[in-house]
């Protein structure tokens, strides 16, 4: 028995709001066998707070069974979390952290964190204080926590905004591959072997999965895919003992 996962990023609410409505609907039989819905964040534009209702009513009306589990991402403000995580109280936020399930008989556990690029863009450099040891501590503390869940049996789904491997941001101009995806982070995969990865921020890439050592990553940018992600993750490992 596998678990149905719905992943999305990048709607940027209200930019393609219109158009993330209705790839739920060309979806609504699969949405109801959905229980875990994935927000990789910049689900709104610009910090706008209010501008993630419509999309958390959407998705609570097609996939009423699904748990929503969402990270950060650059247009989702630093300075703004807080206010996110008291508005939206039913969707469970991830930032450097993680949650755990079962399912089927199963333990999953879903690591989520804004990421890492290699190289931060003028304004981080400019506006956040110490943002190579914010997105060096970011690198470490997944490796450690990931290779801890796995040690432990549990079925890994890491979900980062920022691509953790610069493999499925291709169909970008490779001029802004540092600005998008980080190689200490595809290291810090390879070594913690999450079972799969799900990723945005690359709107235009062409390669959409990728493999990293032996785990799948999965870009799931509404702009790159013009629909939403459905993997059907196979529960081959994890089991209650």
């Amino acid at each position: 028995m596998g678990l149905l996962v719905a992943a999305t990023s990048d709607v940027h609410s209200p930019r393609y709001l219109l158009e993330f409505i209705a790839a739920l609907g060309r979806h609504r039989d699969a949405c109801g066998r959905v229980r875990l819905f994935i927000f990789a964040g910049d689900m709104v534009e610009k910090g706008r707070v209010a501008a993630l209702e419509p999309v958390v009513k959407a998705v609570r009306s097609s996939c009423r069974s699904a748990r929503i589990v969402a990270v950060f991402g650059n247009e989702e403000y630093m300075d703004r979390e807080t206010l996110f995580v008291e508005r939206y109280k039913d969707v469970v936020w991830l930032n450097d952290n993680y949650m755990t399930l079962e399912y089927g008989g199963y333990r999953i556990a879903v690591y989520g964190t804004r990421g890492a690029i290699d190289r931060p863009t003028p304004w981080q450099r400019r506006n956040i204080p110490g943002i190579h040891r914010i997105y060096a501590e970011r690198v470490s503390r997944l490796r450690e926590t990931v290779s801890a869940l796995r040690r432990k049996g549990y079925y890994v789904i890491v979900v980062t905004h920022y691509a953790p491997t610069r493999k499925t941001v291709e169909g970008e101009d490779p001029k802004i591959w540092p600005y998008l995806a980080s190689t200490a982070m595809e290291r810090a995969i390879e070594e913690s072997k999450p079972n799969l990865v799900i990723h945005g921020h690359a709107h235009h890439a062409r390669r959409l999965e990728a493999l990293v050592g032996e785990t799948l990553v999965v870009n799931v940018a509404f702009p790159a895919r013009r629909d939403i992600a459905l993997l059907d993750v196979p529960m081959s490992i994890g089991r209650l003992s």
